[in-house]
This record gives C-alpha cells, sequence and structure tokens, in this order.
C-alpha cells in the first residue's frame, strides 16, 4: 500500500497537520491488496475461505474501533463525516464499534435508537457498547441531587444499551486526581453501585478504567472503588496505557492485580509518556511504542477473557493510519494466539 504518511509538527500549542493520510488511499489500498492477496502463489481460493472463517472461532476476541478516536482527533483539523468513517471501519475488516456521543447527542427516543442501529447493522458493525456520559450532574458529587441527575441519564444510556443487544456499559470517574480524589470516588461508588444494580437487570455488567488525570487515578482507589461496589457485575477495563503509567513502566502488572475482573479492553501501544496538553497517557499506533503487546493479549487469554478487543485511537494525529495498521498487527497477534490463518505474510513478520 503506497499510503503517504503524515506529517505533524508541534506548532504555538496545537498540532499542526502538514500532510494528512488520505481516507480514500487507504480503502483503495485495503481494496487492492484484498483483491491481489487471492492471487499470491500456494493460497488461492482456499486461503480466501480461511481469511473469510478467521473470526468465526468461538473464543477468538471480536475486535472494535472507538469513535472516541475520530472525536478526539478534529481538534488537529479533521474534517470528517460520520459515514465516513464508518465505511472506512467497515473497509479495516473491524466487527463492532464503541459509541460516543458524536457527532450528535445520543438518541433521546426509541425512534431515534432504531434508526441508529439501523446504521451499523445495514454495514455489518455491531455496537459493542457505549462511553457513558452524564449529560447533567456529577458521579462524584457530595450533592446527592446531581448525582440523581447522572444517574438519571446513565440509566436511559443502559436502556439504549439493552435494547441493542449490548452486553455493558463503559464508564469514566472524571472527578480530580489530587486532593479530594479518595472522597470523590466514595460518592462515584455510591452512585455506579446503583447504577451496577439496574444493568443487573438486564443481565448486563458495568465496567470502569482508572486514568491519570481522573479521581480514580492508582491501583489503590480502583481496588477500593471495587470493594465499596461490591458487585459481581462491576468490572474494570484495561487500558495498556494507563496501565503503563499507573504500573510503574509495566501494563501487566493491572492484569495480576485485577486478574478475573477485566470486562473490557481498550487496546493500544504507548511510550509510556504523558500526552502535552491534558496530561494523560501517551496513546500510539500499535507497533509504535514500547509495549510487548504480545504477552499482554496472552496473559489475557490466560486468564480466560472472552469479551471484545477494542482499538483505542485517542488522539492519533494519523488516525486513518493507526486504525489501519493497528487492525493489522492485532489480527497477526490474534492468528497467532487462537491458531487461525493469516492472509498476510507481512503482517505475521511484524508481530
Amino acid at each position: 500500500m503506497n499510503a503517504t504518511c503524515n506529517v505533524c509538527k508541534w506548532q504555538e500549542g496545537k498540532y499542526a497537520m502538514a500532510k494528512a493520510i488520505n481516507r480514500r488511499t487507504l480503502l483503495k489500498g485495503i481494496t487492492t491488496a484484498s483483491i491481489s492477496a487471492s492471487a499470491l502463489t500456494g493460497f488461492g481460493v482456499q486461503a480466501q475461505e480461511k481469511a473469510s472463517n478467521k473470526n468465526d472461532s468461538p473464543d477468538r476476541w471480536k475486535t472494535a474501533v472507538g469513535l472516541n478516536g475520530f472525536e478526539s482527533v478534529r481538534s488537529y483539523g479533521y474534517k470528517m463525516e460520520l459515514d465516513d468513517v464508518l465505511e472506512f471501519i467497515q473497509a479495516c475488516g473491524f466487527d463492532g464499534v464503541e459509541l460516543v456521543d458524536w457527532p450528535r447527542p445520543y438518541p433521546r427516543t426509541q425512534t431515534e435508537a432504531r434508526a441508529l442501529k439501523a446504521r451499523y447493522d445495514a454495514l455489518g458493525l455491531e455496537i459493542v457498547t457505549l462511553q457513558g456520559r452524564g449529560m447533567d450532574g456529577n458521579c462524584g458529587s457530595p450533592d446527592a441531587a446531581s448525582r440523581q441527575r447522572y444517574l438519571t441519564h446513565l440509566k436511559h444510556q443502559v436502556d439504549l444499551l439493552h435494547g441493542w443487544g449490548c452486553k455493558f456499559i463503559a464508564l469514566w470517574s472524571g472527578g480530580p486526581a489530587g486532593p479530594g480524589a479518595e472522597e470523590y470516588c466514595k460518592w462515584t461508588a455510591d452512585t455506579w453501585a446503583k447504577l451496577t444494580e439496574y444493568a443487573g437487570r438486564f443481565g448486563m455488567y458495568v465496567t470502569t478504567e482508572p486514568e491519570p488525570v481522573m479521581a480514580v487515578h492508582t491501583y489503590e482507589l480502583l481496588h477500593k472503588l471495587v470493594d465499596w461496589i461490591n458487585l459481581p457485575n462491576f468490572y474494570v477495563t484495561f487500558d495498556p496505557s494507563h496501565s503503563t503509567i499507573l504500573g510503574g513502566g509495566d501494563p501487566m502488572t493491572f492484569l495480576r492485580e485485577f486478574r478475573g475482573r477485566v470486562g473490557h479492553v481498550h487496546f493500544t501501544d504507548t511510550d509510556g509518556t504523558l500526552r502535552d496538553g491534558d496530561g494523560t497517557s501517551k496513546h500510539l499506533t500499535l507497533g509504535d511504542g514500547k509495549l510487548d503487546l504480545l504477552s499482554l493479549l496472552t496473559e489475557l487469554k490466560v486468564q480466560d477473557y472472552d469479551k471484545w478487543i477494542m482499538l483505542d485511537l485517542w488522539r492519533l494525529p494519523d488516525i486513518y493510519r493507526g486504525a489501519y495498521q493497528g487492525k493489522k498487527k492485532l489480527d497477526a497477534m490474534l492468528d497467532r494466539l487462537f491458531d487461525g490463518f493469516s492472509l498476510s505474510v507481512s503482517s505475521r513478520e511484524d508481530v
């Protein structure tokens, strides 16, 4: 694929896009690769059949991509339409999408909810979950009325997910990362316990991830949050970039400390640093960082993780390359883990 990599410059506190990856160029490259692959010597029709069925294994994890990444890069000057983004996600071969309230708020009526679901169904993309956001109120506020307003919005989002056939809702604590974090987490636990009980009525679970810039910013506080909520359908989300920072450079510590409690994965690479501007963990395209990604996936498999792997593209300036290259590398690693078949010899060598 002859796609031109984008060149980004740091200028006056903002990224200036000098040359952006062209989505259409990547789509063309994907299409060309899929056509030419069947002609490879020794592969032929049998190769195509194996490749098309490699996700049929009941054990192999499905892969998704988060719309949070595409939402986040608008600050770099990207102008994108959701239909174009979804077309690209489909072409890359992802099974599903994790939603954010972009480009418009989450549906408010059943009619809107059905229309949104139909949009993804038409593309063969599953809605995995959504990023729960309180449109009003605060989950960790000492004010009961504020917590109740938050809870009302989040229950509606659980209702949406249940109507779409989803299994869980993903949450973030927000709140301060410094003084006052523990008190904030106690009130958050009270709010989320009510939400988790509500989700449990539908056979759903709730999951959250720690992040350096939020109230739940240490393993100690995350352990406390899990213990305070004390419900079997409350889980944690594994994000290697955040876990590298919080684990003193080793993301594997998260998987060992919260063994059996991982309910979702936001997969990404990292160089172990914080991002300029917002101070959170730097997310990088798979293979561009320093992590032993295959070892992390292997540990998840050893722990019998049986849910989704979502590719997290948060603030990647070259987001189209990140999605395309990330999916290629992720598939190659899953091929190795699940004894599948990789159509691309080069992708196997890149693992």
